[in-house]
């Protein structure tokens, strides 16, 4: 079984997908089988996903460790190149572009567990980075 990160182009409701393989993935796509659970569309794409990393010997494991830093790096750097870090204000600026108060952009910062939680409540899609994003100057 694989699982994939799905997110709904209508909607951007985001949500998980498990399948056989990637092959029975492509099918189901491709046939319509795969539906938003928000809003019922057909439109949806596979979303970043971490890679499941098992156990087989240590020489695996250190390449595919570094594999994975590696791509988190190029992630970090995307991410601080395109979206504008917005620190402390994360709840506020997600919910003011959520409202229509502010144009939308894309934006990273902190949040707290209750910050999040909350801002889930209120439908508003985020995802925890695997990096941290406290900036020091």
């Amino acid at each position: 079984m694989i699982v994939f990160n799905l997110n709904c182009s209508d909607c951007n409701f985001f949500f998980e997908g498990w399948f056989e393989n990637t092959k029975d993935y492509n099918k189901q796509i491709k046939k319509g089988l795969v539906v938003c659970p928000s809003c019922n569309s057909i439109q949806i794409k596979k979303g970043l996903m971490a890679p499941n990393v098992s156990k087989k010997s240590n020489t695996k494991i250190s390449k595919r460790n570094k594999s994975i830093a590696s791509n988190v790096k190029k992630l970090k750097k995307i991410v601080e190149k395109e979206f504008e870090y917005v620190g402390d204000n994360f709840t506020e600026e997600a919910k003011k572009i959520k409202y229509g108060e502010v144009k939308e952009r894309a934006i990273y910062g902190e949040a707290s567990i209750e910050q999040t939680k909350e801002l889930i409540d209120e439908g508003i899609d985020i995802l925890p980075l695997p990096f941290s994003t406290k900036k020091t100057n």
